[in-house]
Formats: structure tokens, C-alpha cells, sequence
């Protein structure tokens, strides 16, 4: 549950610093926030299925090819 908060808190902190800049149609991926990022996509996956389980509505696990920890968990 402290993750949750902490992701909570950081999340309204993110939204409310670009609610001023954004533009009024901005893209559904700007929702999605960053969360941590995991050597396999089992551990990212197991990770996102935990935020699942406490409350947050979707994850997603996306590959990046040219970083040392390759599967970035983005949740909203």
C-alpha cells in the first residue's frame, strides 16, 4: 500500500506541474506514468500485476532496446 501512496503523490505532483503546460488535447499517453524499470519482462509483468491488484486500472511493460534495464512498467 505505501508504493500506491507514493506513486500517488508523485503522480498528482507530475499531473498538476504539466496541467498548466499541456495543451487541451493532449494524447491518452500522457496518462500513463513511469514507474520503475526491470532486467526481464517476467519481473516487470509480476510487478504490474501487484499495482493491479492495488487499485490501479492498467499496466503495460514496454521493451527498450537500448537500455541497460530493458522493460520499462508504466501503470494508470
Amino acid at each position: 500500500m505505501r508504493k500506491h501512496s507514493a506513486v500517488l503523490a508523485l503522480g498528482g505532483a507530475l499531473l498538476a506541474a504539466t496541467a498548466v503546460s499541456s495543451p487541451a488535447n493532449a494524447s491518452s499517453t500522457a496518462s500513463w506514468l513511469l514507474v520503475k524499470t526491470y532486467a526481464t519482462n517476467y519481473a516487470c509483468v509480476d510487478a504490474g500485476q501487484q499495482y493491479q491488484r492495488e487499485g490501479w486500472s492498467e499496466y503495460k511493460c514496454e521493451y527498450v532496446s537500448t537500455a541497460a534495464t530493458k522493460y520499462w512498467l508504466y501503470i494508470r
